[in-house]
């Protein structure tokens, strides 16, 4: 069967399938128009390697006859309010440690010298007692003390 003969029987089927031949306004994708441009389209879609001018064409054709609207047309845009985001809720702080009493100004510490050392350990300039542990010297917090000659820093 001939193009133009599917065409025309497509046309003849639609009117017998709408009784008078009248059909509603709204109807749109039932109307011959409708019926032939899809028939267009799906002749060029058929096709090995359909010619991309002829397809775009045709798609505009059917969404034309069948829509009312065009094929590849971006839809309306909305004015929309912007949305806006909350901020994410807020991660409750650790709480701060009391404030030292405000004395008069601390100077830091000053590091402590080595006295009088012996085979268990040494005396500061402090008067405190470092002993031995090793090759270290360990205060009476047991932290562990470095020496510079005769300089002792006990973090």
């Amino acid at each position: 069967m001939r193009r133009q003969d599917r065409t025309l029987a497509a046309v003849v089927l639609a009117g017998l399938t709408l009784g008078t031949g009248a059909m509603p306004p709204d109807d749109a994708l039932k109307s011959p128009a409708c019926l032939a441009a899809r028939e267009r389209l799906d002749a060029i879609m058929a096709e090995p390697k359909p010619d991309i001018v002829l397809l775009r064409a045709a798609r505009q054709r059917a969404a034309r006859a069948c829509f009312r609207a065009e094929a590849d047309a971006p839809p309306p845009s909305r004015a929309e309010r912007p949305v806006v985001v909350p901020p994410p809720a807020a991660v409750p702080a650790l709480p701060t440690p009391p404030a030292a009493p405000a004395t008069a100004a601390q100077a830091p510490p000053r590091p402590s010298q080595a006295a009088r050392c012996d085979a268990g350990g040494c005396w500061d300039s402090q008067g405190q007692r470092l002993n031995r542990a090793g090759g270290q010297l360990v205060n009476p917090q047991g932290r562990l003390c470095t020496q510079q000659g005769t300089v002792l820093n006990c973090p």
